[in-house]
């Protein structure tokens, strides 16, 4: 969510003086670092939670659609995210920006924190509510 956030100022920025948007790229490149350790943490604690309820849960569908969320998302940061993030940087640091690279790449980059939003939402839609249906 808050990439979400920055991406918007960050397009602004671009928009207004390119120069300016090279700024936020050092925090764009550092969210997803803490956003990896946070999947790290929650793979850990997910495991200690399975083992602590003598593995229960292990079997029941929302638990696999969940699982499959969770690696869904952190595929789509590496194969997605990561080398578009780099794409614009490139770009937004190089001499003469390409505007129509830059444009296409905005595109894939909503789409991209869309994407994961959504796969967000319908994960934690799966842990909160249909788990109790």
């Amino acid at each position: 969510m808050a990439l979400l956030v920055i991406d918007k100022q960050f397009w602004k920025l671009v928009d207004a003086d390119i120069s300016k948007a090279g700024a936020l790229l050092p925090l764009m490149k550092t969210l997803p670092i803490i956003i990896q350790l946070g999947a790290l943490v929650q793979i850990i604690s997910g495991i200690m939670m399975l083992s602590s309820r003598n593995w229960q849960y292990w079997g029941e569908t929302w638990l696999y659609v969940k699982l499959v969320l969770f690696v869904a998302l952190v595929t789509n940061g590496f194969a997605v995210g990561k080398p578009t993030g780099g794409k614009i940087a490139a770009q937004v640091f190089s001499p003469t920006p390409d505007r129509t690279v830059l444009t296409s790449l905005k595109g894939k980059m909503r789409t991209f924190n869309m994407v994961q939003l959504i796969m967000l939402l319908a994960l934690l839609f799966m842990v909160t509510i249909y788990r109790h249906m």
